[in-house]
């Protein structure tokens, strides 16, 4: 059987050539990993069975594959082999080439096609020509694997042929498979093909697509709006804090995140062809609407087309056409087209959790084969899917961890999730799994050790301006006139810096452009962005003919009501354990209506027959409410879900409105409602201001806990980062006031991460007073010599590349600092500058000291600040057997020692015992504070053990009091 090569690129097919000759030449040869190779792939020295019994080679040899990229005809494929092969023998001969020990015997192998042609063909000369170099490198032996020889021995090796499958199965991959791999059954591979064409159409349209439309508009496809956003490539060994959050160089280059997910599937990920435990998975971090979900639909499609590249014309008609289409789209952006041809599977967490709550006993396996049995004509089982995955390489997108916020239910579902990996494991399963979630309360659910983090980042104006042409031109296609009006409006909603951070997200964009088409002035912050989208779509809803539009006209307070309500009580289940997520039932809403409509009317004839017609027109017309499933209803976008509960939290008496959201602040699952409802509280309640930022100091002061971890601060730095307060003045100098009780702390990584120094320098640019609270905070930091010294030395370094008088004031001072540095707070700052999240600080030198591990861990610090009865409480216990597995390690610098530890060396469970955490809590505070600037590392890793702390000692308080409101 010939084999298709072509897929495996320069990488892959090294590490097939080196497993084939593992099996050909025996266990002896010994293979190397990526990187410069010094002229071989594998070597091996003594006999080996190779090439026949009685004719061993026996001495010094070595592998070397030769990968052609394009293979354009057998005779440039034969030019291109011969001078390969004449670069090596010069190499070898060339004494400064440092190659080392000349090889006895040579082996190459490639995937180009030799003709067997004697005297004249491909095979012909390149035996003529390493003769012609056998006698002046003392060769004793050689052989070429060509195509044909390759093709051999896949056919012969069924290890070897199975690890490669997704590679190099040729034609129609489906249906070649059983010709490929042995244990491949028929059943399963139809049953695989037909669950990939019903997908393909599933997928092909993006949420939002109807939303908003307009008469004669339809939904929109995913191919003509795609677009392959930019990601920061984050680091697995990297402290993060302790917030969990995903951690990223700040000096690193970005990524288009789906390219660089297909290129991570372009590999054998099956554990025992791994050189070294690297993490093979990746987790997708990104903000509300960054379109985590979208491009995990994105890469499932490009997939998909890749598994049916040759096998189209078995397709039905409908599929081919999509197929076609989306193929010719995603080339458009170029999307690169999937090498390894895994079977894509796309797991929408919050429904697995769902099924979970149902009370069923749900393995993953089990879920999934429940998922392509509810449209097949046959049933597919567990153990069919196990075999499967056996054989053939998958891509799992796990979309949205964060939309499981019960940590109950989501404790649930990872150890579910974790069996999974473990039988994919022992399966020895060529499997990559792709994690979605928002960085806000997420705790490290997924392991750093097998999983990169990448994370998306704000869409910059080209990008932005880009996916706004394709939108247009999609939803415009038959009206030139509209969409040059709508383009327009974008190129001058991106000149005025009121609206251009409204247009960093695709949501935003899309939600842009759909206001852009009836209206010129546009939002200034998120709420009033949402609010907007709402007015248009409820107004062309009303404008269209027929008693809909009536109904919805007369009753819009109803209909308000309904969205509100709805979004504030799923918000509110969210979080609870046993509670399904993002749904709710269909009869519960309409007697939630009725009941409403009852008090109202006093007529239950009328208030009856009204709550169907609402609901009906809520959710056919409006189409932001939506029932996925028979007998339930939620939101289809979730920031919508969260604006509509904003504007819920900020409704009914104003003494309830800012109580209401200081009991939310401190919640992580509630944020990004959170965040919305203070900037409709800015723009609707503008009285409440001062109320507010009043609530977010004294969030501050409550306890010890409260003023170490400054939770109402980092709420005033998301505040900045969201322009809130672009047109208030007086209230951004006072958001930056409370904002820089920040800087007067020791280093915090998650802060870097995010982008402080960043949003300080866009406040300062800001406002006068805002600039000079800054600088007065930085200069009181830089005098404290201790751990302050160096957030303030990074937030220098941050900015002192600007041209600006911020840039050339930052100069100055990090120069005058750096001169004033003892020798501990050089040695601390030398070490703090080398860290993945931190940029270098100018005027130091980057050391390449390796840490060394001491004789103490962690529990050590924290023990001696215990009682014995906090010691021995469940949660006392647990965390410090999690301490005890993290050393302290020490960088000698300059004959200064100074302390750090890898946090994600700790495996602390993400929900503690609730008995014994407060003292856990204070303990934590007693070390953080007794740290000097040489132990600043330490100190913080203690800082995100106390939020751990604080966050496990929440769960035991239920869900938080939405004050105000039943």
């Amino acid at each position: 059987m010939d084999y298709d090569l072509s897929r495996l690129g320069s990488r892959e097919f090294e590490h097939l050539s080196q497993a084939l000759a593992k099996r050909v030449l025996g266990p002896g040869v010994s293979v190397f990993g990526d990187g410069k190779d010094g002229g071989r792939e594998a070597s091996f020295a003594g006999p080996v069975p190779y090439p026949h019994s009685g004719q061993e080679w026996d001495g010094y040899g070595v592998i070397q594959a030769k990968f052609k990229q394009r293979t354009d005809g057998v005779s440039s494929g034969t030019e291109w082999l011969e001078r390969q092969i004449k670069a090596e023998f010069t190499a070898w001969l060339d004494p400064q080439s440092k190659r080392g020990r000349r090889p006895e015997y040579v082996l190459f192998t490639t995937n180009v096609v030799l003709s067997p042609v004697p005297g004249s063909g491909g095979i012909a000369r390149i035996e003529r020509l390493i003769t012609s170099y056998a006698t002046q490198l003392e060769l004793r032996g050689w052989a070429v694997w060509h195509f044909d020889e390759i093709c051999r021995y896949l056919d012969i090796n069924d290890a070897v042929r199975r690890a490669y499958a997704g590679f190099v199965t040729p034609g129609d991959v489906l249906s070649r498979l059983l010709a490929t791999v042995t244990d491949a059954d028929a059943e399963t591979t139809e049953l695989i093909r037909a669950h990939a064409g019903r997908e393909l159409l599933t997928d092909q349209w993006i949420r939002l697509g109807q939303a908003g439309a307009s008469a004669g508009n339809q939904r929109l496809g995913l191919g003509p709006v795609a677009v392959d956003l930019r990601a920061a490539l984050g680091h697995p060994d990297h402290p993060s804090a302790g917030n969990s959050e995903p951690s990223r160089r700040t000096n690193s280059s970005s990524t288009h995140a789906a390219a660089y997910i297909i290129e991570r599937g372009n590999r054998v990920l099956r554990p025992s062809q791994q050189e070294k435990p690297d993490p093979r998975h990746i987790v997708l971090f990104g903000g509300p609407g960054q379109g985590k979900s979208t491009l995990g639909q994105l890469v499932c499609q490009a997939y998909r087309i890749a598994l049916f590249n040759e096998g189209e014309h078995l397709l039905p008609g409908q599929v081919r056409e999509i197929l076609r289409t989306l193929r010719q789209d995603l080339t458009a952006i170029g999307l690169p087209s999937p090498k390894s041809l895994r079977w894509p599977i796309r797991i929408v967490l919050n429904d697995y959790a769902n099924a979970i709550l149902g009370g069923e006993d749900v393995s993953l396996l089990s879920y999934l084969a429940r998922k392509i049995n509810h449209r097949a004509t046959e049933t597919i089982t567990g153990a069919h899917l196990k075999r499967w995955l056996r054989t053939w390489p998958w891509i799992v997108i796990l979309d949205g961890l964060d939309e499981v916020a019960s940590m109950h239910t989501r404790e649930d579902m990872m150890s579910r999730i974790s069996d999974f990996l473990i039988e994919a494991h022992e399966s020895d399963a060529d499997l990559l799994v792709v994690a979605t979630t928002r960085p806000q309360g997420y705790q490290g659910e997924f392991h750093d050790g097998d999983y990169e983090t990448l994370k998306l980042l704000p869409m910059s104006t080209k990008d932005a301006s880009l996916y706004a042409d394709r939108l247009a031109h999609a939803r415009h296609l038959d009206d030139p006139d509209m969409r040059d009006t709508v383009l327009q409006r974008i190129a001058t909603s991106f000149r005025d810096p009121g609206t251009t951070h409204l247009m960093s997200t695709p949501l935003q964009v899309t939600i842009m452009s759909l206001l852009l088409e009836e209206r010129a002035r546009m939002p200034q912050n998120r709420y009033e962005l949402f609010d907007a989208y709402y007015d248009t779509v409820y107004a062309r809803e009303v404008a269209k003919p027929g008693g809909v539009g009536q109904l919805l006209a007369e009753n819009r307070r109803h209909i308000d009501w309904v969205h509100e309500h709805v979004a504030l009580l799923l918000q509110s289940r969210a979080g609870q354990a046993r509670k399904l997520d993002a749904l709710l039932e269909e009869d519960d809403l309409r007697r939630r209506i009725r009941h409403r409509l009852l008090e109202e009317t006093e007529d239950p004839l009328r208030a009856e027959g009204l709550a169907g017609q609402l609901l009906s027109a809520a959710t056919d017309r409006l189409v932001l409410l939506v029932a996925p499933d028979a007998g339930y209803i939620g939101f289809e976008i979730r920031s919508l879900q969260e604006f509509m509960a904003a504007r819920a939290l900020i409704s009914g008496p104003e003494g309830d409105i800012v109580p209401r959201i200081e009991s939310l602040a401190a919640d992580s699952s509630w944020r990004n409602t959170w965040m919305l409802a203070v900037a409709g509280l800015f723009t609707h309640r503008p009285h409440l201001r001062g109320d507010l930022l009043n609530a977010l100091r004294q969030l501050d002061s409550r306890d010890t806990v409260a003023m170490t971890l400054l939770p109402g601060a980092q709420l005033a730095l998301d505040l900045l980062d969201d322009d809130v307060t672009r047109q208030h003045p007086r209230f951004h100098n006072l958001l930056v006031q409370h904002v820089t009780a920040l800087i007067g702390q020791g280093p915090r990584g998650d802060l870097f991460i995010n982008g402080f120094a960043d949003i300080l320098v866009r406040a300062a640019e800001h406002h006068d007073q805002a600039r000079a609270m800054i600088e007065y905070a930085i200069k009181d930091a830089l005098s404290a010599r201790d751990a302050r010294l160096l957030t303030a030395l990074q937030i220098l370094t941050g900015w002192h590349g600007g041209e600006r008088a911020l840039g050339r004031a930052a100069r100055k001072l990090l120069a005058a600092a750096i001169s004033r540095l003892t020798d501990d707070e050089r040695a601390a700052a030398i070490v703090f500058s080398v860290q993945d999240w931190a940029d270098p600080i100018p005027g130091l030198p980057r050391h390449g000291a390796m840490p060394v591990e001491g004789d103490s861990n962690l529990a050590d610090l924290l023990r001696p600040h215990l009682t014995d009865s906090a010691r021995n409480t469940p949660a006392g216990r647990i965390l410090l057997d999690a301490l005890e597995g993290c050393p302290v390690h020490h960088v000698i610098i300059a004959g200064v020692v100074t302390a750090c530890a890898n946090p994600y060396m700790l495996d602390i469970p993400v929900v503690l015992p609730g008995e014994g955490l407060p003292e856990l809590q204070h303990a934590c505070i007693a070390v953080i504070r007794s740290q000097g600037i040489a132990a600043w590392d330490i100190g913080m890793t203690f800082l995100g053990i106390l939020e751990k702390l604080v966050f496990s000692d929440s769960q035991y308080h239920g869900m938080p009091h939405v004050f105000g409101l039943s």
